[in-house]
């Protein structure tokens, strides 16, 4: 077919170089590349050790510091005390009673919902009516707000009415002056720690 044995050598050649070419192409770099892939996914992994067992040795000065903080914290009074849902729903009555009977208003009611688990916490909340005078629903609002444990007021409804408190003048004579008196439902909120098991 060829005429001279040089370019018979040389198209043999170039078939040998093709088929070698063929044959990397084909097995060994895909097992190469493979090769690679896994040895950076190794380094991947021992890097991800090394930084859990970092980590897992810093847990306890974490796990101490966490309940140092735990501890100022509830000797802040951020949190609602008790221990239990009903005993902390028990103090937060107590609270909203104190604080409306020395502001002048009136308690109505008060309705505990049962807890909910938040982020590691139990949000206690308590339905709350009473009645009282724009200065006595805001005094009210303020201390429950401002004061400890943290406390929130959401879905505040207050509606108004006019009645007559009776007043005296200086003369000592009794007269009925109107008042506009509010009619305020809200929810009151608070978080109670949940301890570790």
């Amino acid at each position: 077919m060829f005429s001279t044995p040089w370019i018979s050598r040389l198209t043999a050649l170039l078939l040998l170089a093709l088929v070698i070419f063929g044959v990397y192409l084909f097995l060994v770099e895909p097992l190469v590349v493979g090769y690679d892939a896994i040895d950076r996914e190794i380094d991947d992994a021992q890097e991800q050790l090394a930084h859990f067992e970092r980590l897992a040795a810093m847990r306890p000065v974490v796990a101490q510091q966490l309940q140092q903080t735990d501890s100022q914290q509830t000797a802040q009074g951020y949190y609602l005390g008790g221990g239990t849902d009903a005993l902390a729903a028990a103090g937060l009555q107590d609270r909203i009673n104190a604080l409306v009977a020395a502001n002048g208003g009136t308690l109505r009611s008060t309705q505990p919902m049962p807890g909910v688990e938040e982020q590691g916490f139990r949000r206690i909340t308590l339905k709350v009516q009473l009645t009282a005078t724009i200065e006595e629903l805001f005094d009210t609002l303020y201390e429950l707000e401002s004061g400890a444990p943290i406390l929130f007021v959401e879905d505040l409804d207050i509606q108004s009415r006019i009645v007559r408190r009776p007043t005296s003048d200086k003369a000592g004579a009794n007269e009925s002056q109107p008042i506009p008196l509010l009619a305020v439902a809200f929810d009151l909120s608070g978080y109670l720690p949940v301890r570790p098991q």
